[in-house]
């Protein structure tokens, strides 16, 4: 009986909760693969579920374009995608979770989700701009944003390098910073020069690995939290 009211309670409070949860795990011109990514997602995807989330507000796909990216989350023109329209004004927890390549604008220096379709080399082009996602989430007015991004914007991979640099040194992205009084919390794999990697063993992304650990109660327990039942 206690374990149905907790789910009702569950239920009921993430009633308006809306997700975005993104694998891409094969890549077309010859791009190496993201092994674990579609496990990442699904597993994602599964302890949204578990929290509360209706199945049917979580927007789920793998191998993403950068036309799904694009209908997704909008463009520089409209902040209107399919996202916009599942969320209710100022009462909807949004939560967005990519596992994919990230890598560098080679010109603009930019940090870009890279679609399947994507040509590295010309992301300026073809890639989803990191900015322009935060800066579409904001205008979604969402009661709370959560980005977690098992990528790196580096270029680089563990199975080898994405961009080819004229020079050939690797280009550091400039990631975009949260506007102020933004209610957005983004945590990513990796930063800089860093590459994200896995976990054989576990199939899934290192930094997916540990943020479901952590989400689960791992985050809470004596050694990283407090112990009182929640994690923020």
């Amino acid at each position: 009986r206690k374990r149905d009211q907790a789910l009702e309670a569950a239920q009921e409070k993430y009633r308006d909760a809306v997700a975005v949860v993104i694998g891409n795990r094969k890549y077309a011109n010859r791009v190496p693969a993201v092994e674990f990514a579609h496990n990442d997602a699904g597993a994602m995807r599964k302890y949204l579920i578990g929290l509360g989330y209706r199945e049917g507000n979580i927007i789920f796909i793998t191998d993403a374009t950068q036309a799904q990216l694009m209908a997704v989350f909008g463009t520089e023109k409209s902040h209107r995608g399919k996202l916009f329209s599942y969320v209710r004004s100022g009462e909807s927890d949004v939560t967005v979770f990519y596992s994919g390549h990230g890598v560098p604008g080679l010109k603009d220096r930019r940090g870009y989700l890279l679609p399947v379709d994507a040509d590295p080399n010309l992301v300026e082009l073809n890639g989803f701009p990191i900015d322009l996602m935060y800066k579409n989430l904001d205008k979604l007015n969402a009661k709370t944003v959560r980005v977690y991004m098992d990528a790196c914007f580096s270029g680089d991979s563990p199975n080898g390098m994405l961009v080819r640099a004229a020079s050939g040194i690797s280009v550091k992205a400039r990631m975009p910073k949260r506007r102020a009084g933004s209610n957005m919390i983004s945590i990513t794999a990796a930063q800089g020069d860093q590459f994200a990697s896995w976990d054989e063993d576990a199939k899934h992304g290192l930094f997916t690995k540990h943020l479901l650990e952590a989400l689960h109660g791992k985050a809470d327990t004596e050694d990283y939290g407090n112990s009182d039942g929640k994690v923020t």
